[in-house]
């Protein structure tokens, strides 16, 4: 190699490295500082930092109608009682709910208290089997003499499509009969939904049947493939 191509090769080396630093230094700099709940909690030493913090939503914590809306997540895997009040402004992910793991971007406020506007949401894909379930229509069976208002009670059904709102709405989606379709039942239910449960996905749900023809559900879970 004479010395003119190794100059060449070397000046290339160079240059690649510097533009290798410049963008590490970027990434950095807008790399937020990944914190979990128990380490944020009563801390105020982050105020005024921008974060990443991820955490469980706290049942029942949030409103979609305030806007922005509030929430509060914990840490599962922790004994402690710490909880972390979220001030999001935006539209919550589809699979938002109780229980739901939230990945938040924003800025710590003030002590236990982030604002933001950038979420990621995770519920964990649920399948169960259809085994001992009710069809939809032998709930409103006129023939039957059980009354199944107010009965727990797990049913195997379809999700009608088109039906699915966003996380907040009273009805979160309709629910048809599996083999009779035209048998559809509304169902309320807080949680988040499995990415997998779509139009006419089939799921079984558990939950309780209201007198006015409302199904409100504890758990949604995809049916498994036999």
């Amino acid at each position: 190699m004479n010395s003119r191509t190794r100059n060449r090769l070397i000046g290339i080396s160079a240059v690649m490295a510097i533009a290798m630093v410049a963008v590490l230094a970027i990434m950095f700099q807008s790399a937020s500082l990944s914190l979990d709940v128990d380490r944020l909690y009563n801390n105020d030493g982050y105020i005024g930092e921008t974060i990443q913090i991820s955490g469980s939503v706290v049942a029942g914590s949030w409103d979609r109608e305030s806007n922005p809306m509030r929430f509060r997540i914990f840490n599962e895997e922790s004994d402690s009682n710490a909880e972390i009040e979220v001030v999001f402004s935006g539209l919550p992910p589809a699979n938002f709910g109780d229980g739901t793991q939230a990945i938040i971007t924003g800025l710590v406020e003030d002590t236990n208290l982030v604002t933001s506007t950038q979420m990621v949401t995770v519920c964990p894909s649920r399948y169960e089997t259809d085994e001992d379930t009710l069809p939809v229509f032998a709930l409103f069976d006129e023939d039957s003499t059980l009354d199944m208002v107010g009965v727990p009670v797990r049913v195997s059904a379809r999700v009608v499509p088109g039906s699915i709102t966003p996380p907040g709405t009273d009805i979160r989606f309709h629910v048809m009969d599996i083999e009779y379709s035209e048998v559809t039942m509304p169902v309320m239910f807080s949680g988040g939904l499995a990415d997998s449960i779509v139009d006419e996905t089939p799921v079984v749900i558990m939950g309780i049947l209201g007198e006015d023809g409302v199904f409100t559900a504890e758990t949604v879970a995809h049916i498994a493939d036999s």
